[in-house]
């Protein structure tokens, strides 16, 4: 690889708004890490890039086994040197209600949504120098600011507490130059929205939000970038909201 180039790590990046954030580093000349759950998820990317994808390298890291991530850091095999940015965009959901949730169901949840994260942000700031300005940005949800229509109460509470781990993190680890910052997307054209939801279902909320439409995920990529970049570079701290409107 080009040690030239910026890094930046994704997880959750073979589909949805990871893989949008992925291409768009790309495009501004970023070595793109890309981790998820299965090796050939990563075939849409190869498929968009064609011939082109010299400053990439693909890992299928499983967020539900509590060992695999483990292993991605403990193995390094990977070809960087530095991070100098953090995207954890990897998540599940569920619709269960809350009286036929098991424990292992919320665990499950919580543990791929927030402690993914947290062990993504742990081991990934060993590889960050604060004369390279770098960031990590969460990825949440408009469901943790408010609450989610279609998906559980276990889904809404992993997303608010990727608020208060933002915060904190951003006070923390402002004395080693890390910028910590969060993006609240309201409901943007995914896989996970397009499997809660049919297009009916779509439309009916689109006719909600004061813009009429759903986000889509190349929208909220380039508000990850920006957090991710040093045109935002006296942001720390803070949850964006990327929802049209929706209160």
């Amino acid at each position: 690889m080009n040690q030239k180039l910026r890094t930046v790590l994704i997880t959750g990046a073979s589909s949805g708004i990871g893989l949008s954030t992925a291409l768009l580093f790309l495009k501004k000349n970023w070595y793109v890490v890309c981790l998820a759950r299965e090796e050939n998820s990563f075939n849409l990317i190869r498929k968009k890039l064609g011939s082109n994808t010299g400053n990439i390298e693909f890992h299928a890291v499983d967020f539900t086994n509590p060992n695999s991530l483990d292993n991605f850091f403990k193995k390094k095999d990977f070809k960087f040197e530095n991070i100098d940015a953090l995207v954890n965009s990897a998540g599940i959901s569920s619709k269960t209600k809350i009286q036929n949730m098991t424990e292992e169901e919320w665990e499950k949840i919580f543990r791929v949504n927030v402690t993914c994260s947290f062990k993504m942000i742990k081991e990934s700031i060993k590889y960050m120098k604060i004369t390279r300005s770098p960031t990590i940005v969460n990825i949440s949800s408009i469901a943790g600011r408010l609450r989610s229509i279609s998906l559980s109460c276990a889904y809404s509470s992993s997303k608010a507490a990727l608020f208060g781990m933002t915060r904190h993190m951003a006070m923390e680890l402002s004395n080693h130059g890390i910028r910590v910052n969060c993006l609240a997307p309201g409901q943007t054209l995914t896989p996970m929205l397009k499997s809660a939801l049919s297009e009916k279902g779509q439309e009916e909320l689109a006719k909600k939000l004061p813009l009429k439409r759903l986000s889509s995920p190349e929208e909220q990529a380039k508000i990850i970038y920006f957090l991710s970049s040093s045109e935002s570079s006296y942001i720390n701290g803070a949850i964006i909201d990327s929802n049209g409107g929706a209160l």
